[in-house]
């Protein structure tokens, strides 16, 4: 029992709900920034929210792709758990269902607790069917080219925008959006998905995976990684002053770059897949500091 409990939560890629984590944990500084007066019962639910939905992404991504026979082809990646049939693919694919539907329940009660904008409903609804259009569906994102947009709208502009909005309209308050932060977070998470993309580019080719470092080549993502770190860490700050904390990343980011040019063995995509997701906490962190300053 507690080896199948390990495997499904293996199975959940903890490391990446950093990834969720550090988006909401941002909507809630802008929150409080605008107001301390912030509900502690909504701010669960929007971290609860979120990690559902990723998880849930997670699982139904495992189950796409052995349909398509990618992870049969992956020798730099970690085990999937449906391609090697340590967890049924149909058991993901269910659980994937189970949880989003739970998921767009507590989303419904985020907008009945906050009073906010029934648009909100809809914000709800893509986030959960998105996260099967990711790899599933007639049209995956992932399979053409989309991927790295669905990031940086999703997991930056939706995910931080819409904490921030519900807990400041619970309180009576009116929405002062931020798109700089969202923006340089979005690109910054990216680079999780630049990285697998970059590593799995031979195979993604073989199973029509149509990833951008795909259809542009090796160097694109060199490059879209360099820009993951050159927007959040450069752009942004010259952009809002008040962001500036977040120039100290950017050396860290050039040696992960370096890396990436570097890298071949399974070993050293570990590594940068690791050091990348604590680069988003350093610069979730960074930000949190920058915010609640101002």
């Amino acid at each position: 029992m507690n080896k199948k409990l390990g495997l499904w939560l293996l199975a959940s890629r903890p490391k990446t709900l950093v990834a969720s984590i550090i988006p909401v944990s941002l909507g809630v500084c802008l929150a409080y920034k605008q107001t301390a007066n912030v509900e502690i019962e909504l701010i669960i639910m929007c971290f609860l929210f979120s990690v559902l939905v990723q998880v849930a992404t997670n699982f139904s991504n495992d189950y796409f792709d052995s349909l398509t026979g990618a992870d049969d082809l992956r020798e730099l990646a970690p085990a999937r758990f449906a391609g090697s049939e340590l967890i049924k693919g149909t058991h993901l694919r269910n659980a994937s269902y189970s949880i989003l539907v739970f998921a767009f329940f507590v989303g419904l009660l985020i907008m009945e607790f906050s009073g906010a904008s029934r648009i909100l409903l809809f914000t709800g609804v893509c986030s959960v069917l998105s996260a099967l259009a990711y790899t599933g569906g007639p049209f995956p994102f992932a399979y053409n080219g989309l991927g790295d947009l669905f990031v940086v709208i999703f997991f930056g502009f939706v995910a931080i925008c819409t904490t921030h909005y519900v807990l400041v309209t619970a309180v009576g308050k009116i929405w002062e959006p931020n798109w700089i932060i969202p923006l340089g977070v979005g690109f910054m998470i990216n680079n999780l998905l630049v990285v697998n993309n970059y590593r799995d580019r031979k195979t993604d080719v073989m199973v029509s995976k149509k990833t951008t470092v795909v259809l542009f080549g090796k160097q694109f993502g060199e490059v879209l990684y360099f820009i993951g770190f050159f927007i959040p860490c450069v752009i942004c700050p010259l952009v809002d002053n008040d962001l500036k904390i977040s120039f100290i990343l950017f050396p860290f980011g050039g040696f992960l770059i370096y890396r990436l040019f570097k890298a071949e063995k399974k070993k050293d995509f570990d590594f940068l897949l690791s050091s990348t997701a604590i680069s988003v906490v350093m610069y979730g962190c960074s930000l949190a500091w920058a915010i609640v300053q101002k």
